[in-house]
């Protein structure tokens, strides 16, 4: 009998990456706090990579997204429930 051979493991593409870091940042406990965090493209991060994952966010429902002057993109969710 043949022996399987075991695959390695595949490293995250650059879009997990990033979306691994954006995630990381909305679950930090000032963000989950605040229900706002402000997200950024990092300069070793693929211009393609956050456009998609722009529109991804985009889709969701409880999300607001208020671009800011600099290029930064404020995130907030839930906003009626962070008002009190």
């Amino acid at each position: 009998m043949a022996k399987k051979r075991q695959s390695k493991p595949q490293p995250p593409s650059s879009y997990e990456l990033l979306g691994m870091r954006i995630q990381r940042q909305i679950n930090a406990p000032a963000a989950q706090s605040e229900k706002t965090t402000v997200i950024a493209r990092q300069d070793d991060e693929r211009e393609d990579d956050w456009e998609r994952l722009i529109e991804e966010l985009e889709t969701v429902e409880e999300l607001t997204m208020i671009p800011l002057e600099d290029g930064q993109i404020r995130l907030r969710w839930n906003p009626e429930e962070a008002v009190s």
